[in-house]
Parts: C-alpha cells; sequence; structure tokens
C-alpha cells in the first residue's frame, strides 16, 4: 500500500538511505500562472511530431528471436537503480494495470510475442517464448511454436500448457482471476489446442488485423500453470516467471529489487546483474535522486514536470538523457452510467462542454499536451482536427450551452457528486482541474483520494459516482483504445456504458480489412462516444523520459507501461 508520510531529505548524503521513505504527493492548485512555463527543446511541438508510425509486424513462419539480431558489445555487471512515484496493488500481472505493478514484473515474465523495446516509436512485434509463428490461408488459425530449453525460475520446463493456461485464465475468470482487465482483448478467440508440449494453436472467430500486437503488450505474459494451481489462483504476492530477472525482494513503501537469472534461455542477457526500484513519493525528492545520481533512472510515473526537464537541458543533458514520446493515455473523468445522477446524459455533455481544455494543457501538463476530446489518440484512427474544431466544447468552453443543459435536466443551480482519485500527482492534477471546470456551471464535485489499491478495486466494482484519472492503452489501434472502455460487458468498461450501435459498429470494424473503410467505422464510433459522453476526456500526456547516459540499450517505449523491459540494458560504467 502506498505510504502517505512525509519525508524530509536533511542532507544529499543520507539520500540513498531515505529513497524508500517517499511522501504524499503535492497537489498543483488550478490556478493559471503568471507567465507561461518554458518548454524544454526537445518536447514535441506538434500532434504529428510526437506520435509513433504503427507498423504491425506481418506473421512469419521464418521469424526468429529478435535478440539474434541486437549486437552483443553490452558491459556485463551492475545493478539498475530506478525510483518511482507508487507501490504495485499487487504482482498478478493478468490483473493489474498500473505501471507500478508492471516496473517490478516486466523483467520477471516473457510473452509469446513482445513489441520490441528496442524498435520505438514503431510498434514493431519480435517473437520472445515463441520461436516463430504461421498464420492459416483464411487468417483465422495462428500457429506459435515455442523456443527450445525456456524454463520457469524454479527450474520447471515451459510447456505450451503454460500457453494455453494463461491466456484461459485472462479469458474465464473462473480460473481464479478475480478481475480480468483483458478479457475483451481475447474476445475473438475461439478456441486455443496444444497439439504437442511445444506448439500452440490459436482459433480466431474471424481475421483480426490487430491480434498478434494486442497479445504482444505486456498485459499478456505467459504464467507458470503450476504455480498459479497451487497457490489457487491467487498470484498477488507470488513472482515465478521466465524473464532475464527473478524477483528478489518487496518491502511495502520502500522498494524492491531483481536478480540476474543465470538460466535465462536467451543466451548473453542479461547484462545487468539486477534492478533497483526505489519508491519516492514526491517528485522534488525523486529529481534530487536522479541529480545526484542516487537513481540512474526516472521511472515515467508520475511524470517529470517540464521545469525539472528544462534543468536537464540546461545544464545536464551532457550527463542525463532526456527525451519525451506521446503516450495514448487520456486523462479526464469516467462517469458512473449505471444509476442517477450520472445516467442523464444531459449532465455527462454539460461537463464536457465546461472543459476548457487548453487551460486544462497549459496547467496540468505545463502546455506540453494534447487537448483531447474524442477518445481515439490522435493519428490515422482519429477524427479529422477540422470536424472535431465544429464539435461545441473542443475549442473553447461552452459554459451557456452547458447551463442549458443542466436546466433541461432539472437542476439548473448545479448539484453535488463525488470524485474518486489517485494518490499520484497526474491523477490529483487533473482531478483538480475537472472540479474547477464543473464548478463555472455549479457542479460541486467532492473529491476522494484514496491509495492506488482502494482505486483500481473501487473503479472495478464500479463503487464510485464518476473517477477523475488518466486512462489509455499500449497500443493506438482501435480494438484496445475504443474496445475495453466503451463496449458493453468488457472489464474495463469501468463506466458502465452500453450502446447496442456502437457495439455492433465495433464488431463490424475488428472485421473489417480494408484499412479506408475501417476508418470510416471507427469515426462513426467516435461520434456516437462524443454524443453520449461515458467519459469527458481534456488531454493526451506526452512524458519525458530521463535517464544517466551510461545506461544504455534503453529505448523510450510509447506507452509508459511498456518501459519496464530491461533484458538489453547495460551500464557502461
Amino acid at each position: 500500500m502506498l505510504r502517505k508520510d512525509n519525508l524530509t531529505v536533511v542532507s544529499l548524503l543520507a539520500l540513498v538511505g531515505l529513497l524508500g521513505s517517499g511522501c504524499a504527493p503535492a497537489a498543483v492548485s488550478p490556478v493559471a500562472p503568471a507567465a507561461p512555463t518554458a518548454v524544454p527543446k526537445s518536447a514535441p511541438t506538434s500532434v504529428a511530431a510526437a506520435l509513433p508510425t504503427p507498423k504491425p509486424a506481418a506473421p512469419s513462419p521464418t521469424a526468429k528471436p529478435g535478440v539474434e539480431s541486437r549486437p552483443e558489445s553490452g558491459r556485463y555487471g551492475g545493478i539498475l537503480t530506478i525510483g518511482i512515484g507508487g507501490d504495485p496493488p499487487s504482482f498478478d500481472v493478468h490483473r493489474e494495470e498500473v505501471a507500478f505493478t508492471f516496473a517490478i514484473t516486466s523483467g520477471t515474465y516473457n510473452n509469446l510475442l513482445k513489441l520490441d523495446p528496442q524498435g520505438w516509436p514503431e510498434f514493431k512485434v519480435v517473437p520472445d517464448l515463441a520461436a516463430g509463428w504461421q498464420l492459416s490461408a483464411d487468417g483465422k488459425v495462428y500457429t506459435f511454436n515455442l523456443v527450445k530449453g525456456a524454463r520457469w525460475h524454479d527450474g520447471t520446463p515451459i510447456t505450451a500448457a503454460d500457453v494455453k493456461f494463461s491466456f484461459d485464465r485472462i479469458r474465464d475468470p473462473q480460473l481464479g482471476l478475480v478481475k480480468s482487465p483483458r478479457r475483451q482483448q481475447l474476445g475473438n478467440v475461439a478456441s486455443i489446442d496444444t497439439p504437442d508440449d511445444n506448439s500452440v494453436k490459436v482459433t480466431l472467430g474471424y481475421p483480426q488485423a490487430s491480434f498478434i500486437n494486442l497479445i504482444s503488450t505486456v498485459y499478456f505474459p505467459i504464467m507458470p500453470r503450476h504455480v498459479v494451481l497451487e497457490k489457487k489462483g491467487d498470484m498477488t504476492k507470488t513472482v515465478v516467471g521466465s524473464g532475464p530477472f527473478k524477483f528478489k525482494s518487496y518491502a511495502s513503501g520502500v522498494g524492491w529489487e531483481l536478480e540476474k537469472n543465470p538460466n535465462y534461455f536467451i543466451k548473453n542477457r542479461p547484462y545487468l546483474d539486477g534492478v533497483k526500484g526505489y519508491l519516492i513519493l514526491d517528485g522534488f525528492t525523486r529529481f534530487a535522486a536522479l541529480r545526484t545520481k542516487n537513481i540512474l533512472w526516472w521511472a515515467p510515473q508520475p511524470y517529470m514536470s517540464v521545469p525539472q526537464a528544462k534543468m536537464i537541458e540546461d545544464a545536464l543533458s551532457d550527463k542525463i538523457a532526456l527525451k519525451w514520446e506521446f503516450q495514448p493515455s487520456w486523462y479526464g473523468i469516467f462517469f458512473n452510467v449505471t444509476g442517477p445522477p450520472w445516467s442523464d446524459v444531459r449532465l455527462r455533455q454539460a461537463v464536457s462542454l465546461s472543459f476548457d481544455r487548453k487551460k486544462m494543457v497549459a496547467i496540468g501538463l505545463e502546455g506540453t499536451g494534447v487537448v483531447g476530446m474524442s477518445p481515439q489518440p490522435p493519428g490515422e484512427w482519429a477524427l479529422t482536427e477540422e470536424e472535431m474544431l465544429k464539435v461545441p466544447g473542443y475549442a473553447k468552453p461552452d459554459l451557456e450551452g452547458a447551463r442549458k443543459l443542466l436546466a433541461e435536466a432539472g437542476v439548473p443551480g448545479g448539484f453535488k457528486s463525488d470524485s474518486l482519485v489517485r494518490t499520484t500527482k497526474p491523477h490529483q492534477d487533473i482531478a483538480l482541474l475537472v472540479k474547477e471546470a464543473v464548478a463555472t456551471i455549479g457542479i460541486d464535485l467532492d473529491l476522494k483520494i484514496v491509495e492506488t489499491a482502494v482505486y483500481m478495486d473501487a473503479r472495478f466494482r464500479k463503487a464510485f459516482a464518476t473517477l477523475s484519472s488518466g486512462f489509455g492503452q499500449p497500443l493506438m489501434d482501435p480494438d484496445a483504445q475504443l474496445g475495453d472502455f466503451y463496449v458493453t460487458g468488457s472489464s474495463m468498461n469501468y463506466s458502465g456504458y452500453s450502446n447496442p450501435h456502437y457495439d455492433e459498429l465495433y464488431a463490424r470494424q475488428a472485421r473489417t480489412v480494408d484499412a479506408a473503410e475501417r476508418r470510416k467505422i471507427v469515426w462513426e464510433m467516435q461520434r456516437i462516444l462524443l454524443k453520449d459522453v461515458p467519459g469527458a476526456l481534456a488531454y493526451w500526456v506526452k512524458v519525458p523520459y530521463a535517464w544517466w547516459k551510461e545506461v544504455r540499450g534503453y529505448t523510450p517505449p510509447v506507452g509508459f507501461v511498456q518501459a519496464f523491459m530491461y533484458e538489453d540494458i547495460w551500464l557502461a560504467k
């Protein structure tokens, strides 16, 4: 659980011993600054400059593990030290969604396939536990051939049964998973068969271009069937993987350690002897730890501030690398539409109209974000800027229109409601901005700030009126962005939103092979969501990554949950 005690740094010499203590994140008052904050030179200045180039990998029967094409010039030894801003709700990688979990677990597990950590900003798929894969002529059957000699950290051989069990665990909560956030992404899987111990056959209901990319994110690691069964499905406190690092220790409120797996199935990996993470809630303390080299890497959650990024560029660029990446994650508010008051669409529309999105970007992201309103990230699948400029509330708030909607809903003077908020700073920032915006039309939003684990549990159970927070996926594809959060019955459909026509369009676009035709359907889905407003978006984020230049083999990813892949990282000294 997250600690809320304040930390006083009495001296830089004492910093190492104090790193784990952390302190409560300081809330940012939603008051416009007297002068604009200078944006670092490396920050993207346009949406186009920030966006990745999506290039899904074509299934290949001759695909080989990506490590074979990577240079072998890295230096062995050393411990990578990182600073991160929160405790994991649990260690169950099939259950959790937050970066705090994957900071620990991503180095301990493998997927069948993965998004190449050296290939960003392109979404390039490379093999992991699968040595290669083949696709049937009808585009519905994938056959994966496993690498030879891979073992779990307890020495047990990895077999096709583990792969089938892992995917079935995500698809079927009856296998002991309390919640399954990615069930929707495997909704097209008709069956999974294991012809032998080294091959897995996945049959889809229909050809799905996004399937390979979906299962390549960190959300789909393969877990040991025998350990999960031994634990009766409860993997919240257990980490037994196959990856380059083994779980060593964890202390809530302090930090965690990983150690090198000497029997890793990929030859000459990993380079590092281990990874050590420190929990440092306060951004000023974490930045001090980075500047004084008590940590080598600033983990991108929560984000570094613009003044801090500018300080690195101006004074430390010879020692510390800094890179900005657009993230397919939006910040705003989700409504629980399953009951009053937010089951009334007019109230949700009024909230969206109250947002001064440009001001929110200027304050909440210090000018580095992208104005957001449509729930699809900017890029090839998003509605055009020309169309969005015609949508009320996008370019500027429409307070008169919002008040009119409140009057039509029978609450001309406004009303009170609650909003659940995570303790981390970016979530508190957006909550304060939302609170200020809706106050202009008479809505009094009481912010309920809770620890991450409490927030996640309440969100899953829909035990809230609204959520002021951040939401996103590591992929730009509509199957992920527009499916998980809005399709009826999806386990990540936190609002409880349901629109049969939207569901039909989602199913149709997922089956559409022609990109131009699919785009038309995806645009229509976004228009429906702009009208129904299950969630009101304020902005999309751009995140600064920072690390000491002696940390090599690291490329900042699109989607910060993908950031914690340590296999190729090495220390130059």
